[in-house]
This record gives structure tokens, sequence and C-alpha cells, in this order.
């Protein structure tokens, strides 16, 4: 009897987490060409939308009639999803994060705006459920749509009490940042591997720079541009056999989706013992959300850049 209260109760919780479950694997499978990813529309709006809405279908008129009621229901359904996500490593914490915001939004949206249209179409029961089918028939008509390229660029700067050959040489080669060293922040936390050096083979263009981060991601870059304490640029690459087997890895580093370009450093006097250090990092979006994604970028980059020229500062400072 407990068990019958308590499906009555959650039962469109649980049953719309689970529908959640089923298309995150749906839209999460690799190298399907005609159907939409996880980069798409459809999963990061319309789903969240299902997900929402589906408790609605099990509600009473009278909670129907509650607004309260139509919003926190697809929000607990989408809650619960997260968490059995998390749960089984279908996602982890840094991917919730990012696709947070749309997914309670359109959740929030599908109750407020079908919690009366339910009501109304409970005889219909058979149009209702179709619902359950608009994410796979959106998701089979986006992918014919080709996903836009914008390339966007991140820009930090510091001011350093040093000369620029002080900075120069804790810039192109950077030794070892010890964990008191880096400052974590959020994104850390949730995933984001933070830097541990870098080195670089050879001081001129053409030179080989790799960059270590922590769990073995390395980068190999290119030496673009030296011009000795004043600038120097390269191009970025993944070595792919150092991505590791987290979500945010395997979704975001090894896709096609995101694309780091290149990133330079660039020295400018102040004075007699001041530098103004600027990193800049450019990258390439390929998807039909690149607003939302380039989001997410921006604060993504923008927090290792400031944490990064943080222990450059400290360590350069007079």
């Amino acid at each position: 009897m407990k068990i019958r209260n308590i499906f009555t109760k959650y039962g469109g919780i649980i049953i719309g987490s689970f529908y959640g479950l089923i298309m995150r694997e749906f839209f999460g499978i690799q190298h399907n060409l005609d159907f939409a990813d996880l980069f798409s529309i459809t999963f990061v709006w319309i789903v969240p939308f299902v997900i929402g809405i589906t408790p609605l279908f099990f509600a009473t008129k009278e909670q129907l009639a509650s607004n309260r009621y139509c919003i926190t229901r697809p929000i607990l359904a989408v809650f619960l999803f997260f968490v059995i996500a998390f749960w089984t490593g279908k996602e982890d914490m840094i991917c919730i994060v990012i696709i947070s915001i749309p997914f309670l939004i359109a959740a929030g949206l599908g109750g407020i705006i079908f919690g009366k249209l339910i009501e109304r179409r409970r005889n219909k029961n058979g149009v209702l459920y179709s619902l359950f089918l608009v994410p796979l028939l959106a998701g089979f008509a986006e992918v014919k749509f080709p996903a836009p390229s914008q390339t966007f660029e991140v820009e930090t700067v510091v001011i350093i009490h040093a000369k620029p050959e002080t900075v120069w040489e804790n810039i192109v080669r950077v030794k070892a940042i010890r964990p008191e060293e880096y400052k974590k922040g959020f994104f850390n936390y949730a995933g984001i591997p933070r830097p541990l050096y870098a080195e670089l083979d050879r001081d001129t263009v053409g030179a080989t720079r790799i960059g270590h981060f922590e769990g073995g991601l390395t980068f190999k870059e290119t030496v673009t541009t030296w011009e000795r304490n004043k600038s120097v640029g390269f191009t970025i690459a993944i070595i792919p056999s150092s991505i590791r087997q987290t979500v945010f890895d395997q979704h975001i580093l090894k896709g096609n989706h995101f694309v780091f370009l290149n990133a330079s450093y660039d020295l400018e006097p102040m004075g007699a013992q001041q530098t103004k250090l600027t990193l800049s990092s450019t990258y390439r979006l390929d998807t039909h959300i690149n607003g939302y994604s380039s989001f997410w970028g921006q604060r993504l980059l923008t927090d290792f850049q400031e944490r990064l020229l943080a222990v450059i500062k400290n360590r350069c400072d007079e």
C-alpha cells in the first residue's frame, strides 16, 4: 500500500527522470550522423520540456489548478534526472552545471504552459502521449541543418610588478605549480583539471610547447610568434591519447564541437618595474547552440586564465 501511495505521489517524477535518461543515452550515441547529439537545441531545450510535463500526466484536476504544483513537479523531475545521471556516471558535475539552466527553465515553462492544456485534453491521451516522440522527431529534423561555425576569443589582463624579462621567463616555460600556489575555484572542484607545468623544447618559432594538466591531460602547442620579452603565440592541439575518460573530456575535448585554436602572451612595459601581461585564447564552436555554449566557454576559460595569471604574477612580483 505504501509503495502504491509513493508511486501515486511521485511516480510521474520518477517516470519523467527515467525518460530523460533514455533520451540522454539516445542523444549521446557517438558518431551518429543521422540524429542530433547532446549539443543540440533538441536535447538542451526540448528534452527537458518533455521531462517536465511528464509528472503532470499523473496529476489530479485540483493539482493542475495550482501554478506552484505545475512548476515544482517538473523541476523535481529534472533534479531527479540530474541525480540519477550523476550517480550512474552518465553525466559528471561540470556537465550537469552547464545544462542546468536550460533544463530547469524548459521544465518550468513546460509545467506552466501545459498544466491547463493537459487537464482539457485528458480524454485524448493519445495526443498527449505523442509528446514523448517530439524529441525524437526534432532530433532527426535538426541534424538536417548544418551547425554554424563561430570563433570566440577570451582575453585576460594582469599588471605585474616586474620587468618584462622576468615575466617572460615565467610564461614561455612554467615550472611545476605547487597545490598551494594555485587557488582552486568552483570549476576545478566540478571537474576541470588544474594546470601543472609547461615545457618548451627550444626558443624559436616552430618550437613545441607541452602543457600538462591534472589527470594526465596534455596539450601540444606549436610556437607561431616569438618576440623575446614582448610576445609569444602558439597553436593548440589536444594530445588525443591524454584525454581522460571523464564525461566532460569525452564529449567536449574529444568531440568536434569545441576546438582550441591558439593562444598568445603579450607583454607591455609600464614604467621601470611594471609589466602589463595579456593572455588571449581563441576557440571555435560548431553547434546549433553556439550562443549558450559560448556563455560557458567564456566563463570556463576566463576562470582558467585568471587563476593561471595569478600564479605567474605571484612568482614574478618584486
